[in-house]
């Protein structure tokens, strides 16, 4: 059985990582409402790239273009969003599991694979099961920035419009609360018409594009694939801190009951020593009659 003092420095040590956890849920909490008006900003921005790119679809009866271009995928990439750090719960193994099983079904219909990891936890997870990593970031997912998601779309349209890859899907974790995040996964390369006709305007056919329609795609669709990168990792930010704050509140609540629990036994080992203390008094009181 444990000594008092043995007893006394466990609760010491609890109530050390007590305060660690505590300090994080804060902190987390605070990075958490900065996310969240991250990602608000970025709504409307997503929200009126789509528009004018239904306004385009809706006035050319015989729509074509190279980002709608049909074809039949063998190179299939995966852009899977996590953190650079733990201490979130199950969020990284969520969706880095999500990543995986669309790799592993992506190549039992005979596509070849490869993944573009945001995240250390990404990428470890990745490297550990050998799978074929075409590039990787950190250092963005907790703020990420336009700027973050530009670069990443700047690396993955030349390899599309190449021909080096086929299709482009995007893994991310989407914020509904701050208990509720749910891995998603959507394909964002090639586009689909289909996708933008509802965001269309009335009376988009009197609105005239300068030098062309086409032209303006050519401009418009990078930047709103960037828009859509954007917004993973803004709602993935989110989602981790909140799931980082979950996780740090339920580990302060759990240190406090230890804390409880050892006390407890300290308690009763510190009455065990007093009656036994008594005790001996007692005894040796009676000897000496």
């Amino acid at each position: 059985m444990a000594t008092m003092r043995e007893i006394k420095g466990r609760i010491r040590s609890v109530s050390t990582t007590q305060k660690t956890t505590k300090a994080m849920n804060l902190v987390s909490s605070s990075k958490l409402a900065r996310a969240k008006a991250k990602l608000v900003k970025s709504t409307p921005f997503f929200n009126q790239m789509r528009k004018v790119i239904g306004n385009i679809i809706s006035i050319n009866a015989d729509f074509d273009h190279r980002y709608f271009e049909k074809r039949v995928p063998k190179k299939s990439l995966i852009i899977v969003i996590a953190n650079d750090r733990g201490l979130c719960g199950g969020y990284n193994t969520n969706i880095c599991k999500l990543g995986a099983e669309l790799g592993d079904s992506l190549i039992a219909d005979g596509k070849q694979v490869s993944y573009y990891c945001i995240g250390n936890k990404s990428r470890d997870f990745f490297r550990r099961r050998g799978d074929n990593i075409l590039d990787s970031q950190n250092g963005i997912s907790e703020n990420p920035f336009y700027e973050d998601a530009q670069e990443i779309t700047d690396k993955i349209l030349p390899m599309y419009l190449k021909g080096l890859i086929d299709e482009v899907h995007i893994c991310y974790t989407e914020f509904v609360s701050a208990i509720t995040y749910t891995p998603q996964s959507v394909q964002i390369l090639p586009l689909y018409e289909i996708d933008f006709i509802d965001a269309a305007e009335k009376g988009a056919n009197l609105i005239k594009f300068e030098p062309s329609p086409y032209e303006v795609l050519d401009y418009i669709a990078p930047k709103f694939l960037a828009a859509i990168t954007l917004e993973a990792l803004s709602t993935s930010a989110a989602s981790g801190q909140a799931a980082t704050m979950t996780a740090m509140d339920s580990a302060t609540e759990n240190a406090g009951n230890i804390i409880d629990s050892l006390n407890l036994v300290y308690n009763r080992a510190r009455q065990a020593a007093i009656t036994q203390e008594i005790s001996e008094i007692v005894g040796g009181a009676n000897a000496l009659q």
